[in-house]
């Protein structure tokens, strides 16, 4: 009698990304290592600085950042196209979805997932420098395009809660939201107290974010807190504004005071963050900051840290009474919320229920299940 083979045909999916790191933390440090968990195999198509992410699992294949969109998805079509083990295909970017148009008229059998991540039109109307009537127009060639494809996506995923209407809604399109909850292993067992009030603020540096609002706000605050020390890490992503804002740093005597470390990878800000007694989250009121929740909120959370923050709905929705409030494109208010933190007798109230809250809810060991939920 023949053997019967009972080897068990391993589910493949497919991840495709154009703009992001290869280790992206949400793409590849939470979503596809959790895939991984399953034993499922993943093949991986980036786009960016090579580093080689291969394993017995992982088929991780990287075009140059050089490539254009267009050929980059001509590439990964043609390695995927006849393999029959494919059951899901999840793509990062809007530009993406032309792939989708292939696969479906290839096989309809695949699903199709869209991570959105952040909605586009917000981030376009806080980051474009273009009139309003330019603006305008290019919003509803980018909102035309996107819905050409639309039809072929059979699930979208999304990086936060709504908190206005959901423009998917009118195309049927199942949605998801899947935060960027921190992992548990990240978060700290107790906190050590701190001589010095230490500030830290990370991400990019950019006006829209309120980082000139939070270096004006320790001008006030040194002149009555002079041991006051702040901490920006990350890069500007205008270099006009950049030079703009060192500038301002040096011609007030505050280059003692403020101390800017450029981007570095994400898994060295861990570290960073536990050497700070007080997060700040200064964003200004816009479009971008009224839709989307900072993730730098639960590594603050996450981290032990006391935090200050504007008054946004997308932040309040997480942490209404554990964090010191100031009103948005308020310099005074901020200042003022920075310095009763640290005037506070009672150290780190809020930090230690900020960090039952991420034990408790905000991890992605949490939420994970529904992530894999959608590729049942």
């Amino acid at each position: 009698n023949r053997k019967r083979n009972n080897k068990r045909v391993v589910k493949m999916i497919v991840v495709v990304s154009c703009h992001h790191p290869t280790d992206d933390e949400r793409i590849y440090h939470k979503q596809i290592k959790t895939l991984l968990k399953k034993k499922f195999q993943i093949s991986y198509f980036t786009r960016s600085e090579y580093k080689n992410l291969s394993n017995n699992l992982i088929y991780h294949n990287n075009s140059d950042i050089d490539v254009d969109i267009d050929s980059f998805i001509n590439k990964v079509w043609d390695t995927i196209k006849n393999e029959q083990r494919i059951t899901h295909v999840q793509i990062h970017e809007t530009d993406l979805l032309p792939l989708f148009k292939r696969i479906k008229s290839n096989n309809k059998k695949i699903k199709t997932i869209y991570d959105v991540h952040e909605l586009r039109e917000p981030l376009y109307r806080t980051f474009s420098n273009r009139s309003n009537i330019i603006k305008q127009l290019s919003i509803y060639i980018r909102n035309k395009k996107e819905s050409k494809y639309l039809k072929y996506v059979d699930n979208i995923i999304l990086a936060n809660p709504l908190h206005s209407e959901n423009p998917y809604n009118k195309f049927g399109i199942p949605t998801t939201i899947i935060e960027n909850f921190v992992e548990k292993k990240h978060i700290v067992d107790s906190r050590n107290e701190f001589s010095k009030p230490s500030l830290i603020y990370h991400g990019h540096l950019g006006a829209y974010r309120g980082i000139s609002d939070l270096v004006k706000a320790m001008q006030i605050i040194l002149e009555n807190i002079p041991e006051a020390m702040l901490t920006l890490v990350g890069g500007f992503r205008r270099s006009e504004f950049g030079i703009k804002t060192i500038k301002y740093i040096e011609e007030n005597k505050m280059t003692n005071s403020i101390k800017i470390i450029d981007q570095i990878p994400h898994s060295e800000i861990w570290g960073i963050l536990k050497n700070h007694r007080i997060g700040v989250i200064p964003f200004r009121k816009n479009p971008f900051s009224m839709n989307c929740t900072p993730t730098k909120l639960f590594e603050m959370m996450a981290s032990g840290l006391e935090i200050v923050a504007t008054d946004l709905p997308p932040i309040k929705y997480f942490v209404k009474d554990t964090v010191y409030w100031a009103e948005p494109d308020n310099i005074t208010s901020l200042a003022n919320a920075i310095q009763k933190v640290i005037q506070a007798k009672n150290k780190l109230p809020y930090a230690k229920k900020n960090l039952s809250l991420v034990r408790k809810k905000y991890n992605w060991e949490n939420i994970e299940s529904r992530y894999l939920d959608l590729f049942e």
